[in-house]
């Protein structure tokens, strides 16, 4: 519970672990004893200075994951979403000349090659990802609109 809470504290941007160090060697003074004989001072509450540089970057990396934490799942569903949205197919009467905001020569490059996946056009040369995404989202729009004229 008190991890939870140090945690939390620990997401704060002005607040840096090596402030948490005290409180830190007190529940778990077995990470602490690894620092070397020199290093280590008799009081737990002291200075800072007391940490190995060894156990201090371990702190920052821990620091790190923590104030990263939100972010790096975000980037991780972004990921995942634009794994799925790769492996769509491109149908066969998707017109690229009708994606507003996509330029002339991402249209003709597409309408060339017709590749048959999101996947594919991400790799033509010269096709941006905000092209591939454009096209993406039109697919959708376009396919939610021949269903609603098709159940018509």
């Amino acid at each position: 519970m008190v991890g939870l809470v140090l945690a939390q504290i620990l997401k704060r941007p002005e607040i840096v672990i090596e402030k948490l160090a005290p409180i830190l060697r007190e529940l778990d003074p077995g990470f602490f004893a690894r620092e070397e004989e020199a290093e280590v001072r008799e009081n737990p509450r002291e200075s800072v200075a007391a940490i190995s540089s060894e156990i201090r970057n371990e702190l920052k990396s821990v620091e790190t994951e923590i104030k990263y934490e939100g972010y790096l799942l975000q980037q991780q569903r972004a990921m995942e979403r634009m794994k799925k949205s790769e492996q769509r197919s491109i149908p066969g009467w998707f017109d690229y000349h009708s994606v507003s905001g996509l330029s002339r020569e991402m249209q003709e490059k597409l309408t060339h090659v017709q590749p048959r996946t999101l996947a594919q056009a991400s790799r033509i040369p010269g096709v941006t990802p905000a092209a591939v995404s454009l096209v993406n989202v039109f697919i959708e729009i376009q396919a939610r609109r021949r269903e609603q004229a098709a159940a018509i």
